[in-house]
């Protein structure tokens, strides 16, 4: 029994030693590697975080420079923007051995540099063209926003590091798990060989101290690395979030000492709020059933006082999947969300400062014309005034010229209204290629011969829904300023097509929905235009043309008018090659409708009828009835919907109510009619108006059998209107 003993007691002894060297040879060294790689870790979320607040800075004290020209503003820009380099040098070298980030740092290089090239792009532009110009320049790049990828791949960086720090976590945890099996083992093998000797139990208590120091090393490392973390709270948890271990990076973020907070639960970081909502249990049973838990919202520091944090909790599980608690790492982002808002604020401020340029632009384009036309109508009337009370005749001319003026006057509140998109449209199926036919054959003559003209139509084009009379300007401006872009002559091609608008390109262009749409369009082979002509030219009052050869309304009608009818317009150019303008218009549902046979136009404005005509403006009701009268209609009156109710209850037989659709006094036109019509169920209304609202214009679109005639109207306009309506049969409701 000696022998077998002896035997063994040696194969304790030599297991007890190849575990202790297992122990020394490779748990050790696989703990140094984890405090380099944890060391390393914050080291590139410390490079990454000031990269993105030094590119910030110069990105904020460059645009608060164009807006205030404080030079300290300028000075910051450019000590930030000097910074940038060597930041990313240090990441490029700091990510030499972790491939993952080593393939974000190409792009990331490429965004800097792109930041960087615009910030210095604007700058120079400034230096060229003062303040002005460089504001022009930083428009040209809101849309191409490289701070925001620049963010996107920081953020990527650092989320990729959290996680990483989180792993390594985990990794410790389990060999200090390791230590603890490795120790149980020892105890229970010298437990068994203890019958055998004394010596056999002096060599198990041997090892399972061993085992115990190496424990203790490991731990004692992995605290002093994790402890020395100052930028971000490093803790962990029990399974009911109990705080086991505190770093100083928690103490200074949330201010307790370790005495203080460990045995502590840590839903006392919360708000009040989110502890009544059961977010800290939320948050523990989230990372214990997905592996993860993450999230950025307001905490609570000791002091009672509130910071946003960025948190990322994961749960520590021993070797057999036991949850054993969790490991939490926060970080305060109280200053990049603030540099965030202060950005966001900025960006602002420029919109608030482009959108009061446009008005100003637009309310001095339209005073200029105004005035213009006022000078010509009251130039001519006072004209008129004299010679007649001189006795002279030869007045027509100046008659006409005042006429002429108030006809500009009233294109001119059309081009506005169509800019605005508040011009009321009457939709009907129109046919793509007859409408763009009628304008080919409209606009031969007016087009020299040195400009030849080609249309493309295609087989089976899609009707359109839209207001015909209004498309058809569409394309006539379009036709006049592709004929102005070729003054030496060219080739102008007018072209239909059919097409799909899909969800990836509506998504990207503002107030489009996807769908079927069919495409008109009228490309010229004249001057075109620059990048930054192009990205003024729907603008009201812009024009590239010379001094009084447009009014700068032309291509902002098109575009007000084919938005309002729900559609798409597009604009290419490029200067010495030529101009292609694409209206996108939707598509008609249901058949084309059938031709209706031509009828003879009536020709009889005259009438007995009775008309009862409601204006609060005392000179337009004067010359409506004034108009009227003289047709043979008799007219009442009425300057308000109270008046006009107490007329028609006194029995007067009316066969047509005109009223204006904005009334004063709380009742509008349509409430008038509805009000009338309730009284006399077969009477006859015609609306007025100088802008109609909503009353009986809805999405841009007249109401269903309503009836309108738009101000400013003449007499000739409104006589046939009226005879129209008069002639039509009346319809009683059922």
């Amino acid at each position: 029994m000696l022998l077998p003993g002896l035997a063994l007691m040696a194969l304790a002894c030599i297991a007890l030693a190849g575990l202790a060297v297992y122990q020394v040879r490779w748990i050790a060294p696989e703990l140094e590697r984890i405090q380099d790689d944890v060391a390393q870790s914050f080291e590139v979320i410390k490079a990454a975080r000031s990269l993105e607040r030094t590119l910030a800075g110069a990105e904020r004290s460059e645009r608060n420079y164009l807006i205030t020209e404080d030079p300290e503003l300028l000075n910051r820009y450019r000590d930030f923007a000097r910074q940038s380099p060597a930041l990313v040098w240090k990441l490029r070298r700091l990510a030499v051995d972790r491939p993952e980030q080593a393939s974000r740092i190409p792009e990331l290089e490429k965004q800097v540099d792109a930041a960087l090239a615009q910030m210095k792009r604007i700058h120079e532009a400034y230096q060229r063209r003062g303040a002005d110009g460089g504001r022009r320049e930083l428009r040209g790049h809101l849309d191409n926003d490289s701070m925001r990828r620049l963010s996107s791949l920081i953020d990527d960086v650092v989320t990729a590091e959290d996680t990483r720090l989180a792993q390594l976590q985990t990794r410790a945890s389990r060999h200090e798990e390791t230590f603890a099996a490795v120790a149980l083992a020892a105890g229970l093998l010298a437990i068994t060989v203890m019958a055998l000797g004394i010596l056999q139990l002096v060599q198990a208590f041997r090892s399972a101290r061993q085992s115990a120091e190496a424990r203790y090393i490991s731990e004692a490392r992995f605290r002093l690395f994790v402890s020395g973390v100052v930028d971000y709270a490093v803790y962990t948890m029990d399974t009911e979030g109990r705080v086991t271990s505190w770093n100083a990076g928690a103490q200074r973020i949330k201010q307790y000492t370790e005495r203080e907070i460990l045995g502590r639960n840590f839903a006392r970081f919360y708000t009040a709020e989110a502890q009544k909502a059961g977010v800290p249990r939320t948050a523990l049973e989230t990372a214990a059933r997905e592996g993860r838990y993450e999230s950025e919202a307001q905490r609570v520091r000791k002091d009672g006082s509130v910071f946003w944090a960025h948190v990322v909790l994961d749960p520590i599980r021993d070797g057999a999947g036991r949850l054993l608690g969790y490991v939490k790492v926060t970080r305060d982002v109280t200053e990049q969300r603030a540099q965030k808002e202060a950005l966001e604020q900025a960006r602002a401020a420029l919109a608030q400062a482009q959108k009061m340029e446009a008005l100003g632009q637009l309310t001095g384009g339209v005073a200029h014309d105004f005035n213009n036309l006022l000078t010509v109508i009251l130039g001519s009337l006072e004209t008129l005034e004299m010679r007649l009370k001189a006795g002279r005749q030869d007045v027509a001319k100046f008659v006409e010229t005042a006429r002429r003026g108030a006809d500009r006057a009233a294109d001119l509140v059309a081009r506005l209204l169509a800019f605005a998109r508040r011009q009321p449209l009457e939709p009907r199926p129109v046919n793509p290629n007859a409408l763009v036919n009628g304008v080919v054959t409209l606009m031969r003559r007016a087009l020299s011969e040195s400009i030849s003209v080609e249309t493309v139509l295609a087989a089976g084009a899609w009707w359109v829904s839209a207001d015909r009379s209004q498309l058809e300007n569409a394309v006539l401006n379009l036709v006049l300023n592709a004929r102005d872009a070729m003054p030496r002559g060219g080739r102008l091609t007018l072209e239909t097509a059919n097409a799909f608008l899909d969800e990836a390109y509506a998504s990207v262009h503002e107030d489009l929905a996807p769908g079927q749409y069919t495409m008109i369009a009228v490309s010229d082979t004249g001057m075109g235009m620059t990048r930054e002509q192009v990205a003024r030219a729907f603008e009201p009052f812009y024009t590239t043309k010379d001094a009084g050869q447009g009014s700068g309304l032309g291509l902002s009608q098109v575009y007000g008018f084919v938005k309002q009818s729900h559609g798409h317009v597009k604009l290419y150019s490029e200067p010495g090659t030529g101009t292609v303008v694409k209206l996108y218009l939707p598509r008609h549902e249901g058949p084309p409708p059938e031709e209706a046979p031509a009828t003879q136009a009536v020709e009889r404005t005259t009438g007995v009828e009775t008309i009862l005509l409601v204006e609060d403006d005392e000179d337009v009701r004067r010359f409506a009835a004034e108009s009227l009268g003289e047709l043979g209609y008799r007219v009442l009156q009425a300057g308000d919907a109270r008046a006009a109710l107490e007329l028609l209850g006194t029995g007067e037989a009316v066969d047509l109510l005109v009223t204006d659709v904005g009334l004063p006094n709380g009742v509008n036109g349509r409430q008038l009619a509805e009000a009338a019509l309730k009284r006399k169920p077969a009477l006859k209304v015609l609306f007025t108006s100088g802008y109609a609202r909503n009353a009986i214009v809805h999405h841009g679109v007249l109401d269903a059998g309503v009836q309108f005639i738009g101000k400013p109207f003449t007499q000739s306009s409104l006589a046939r209107r009226v005879r129209e309506i008069l002639d039509r049969p009346a319809v009683v409701p059922a």
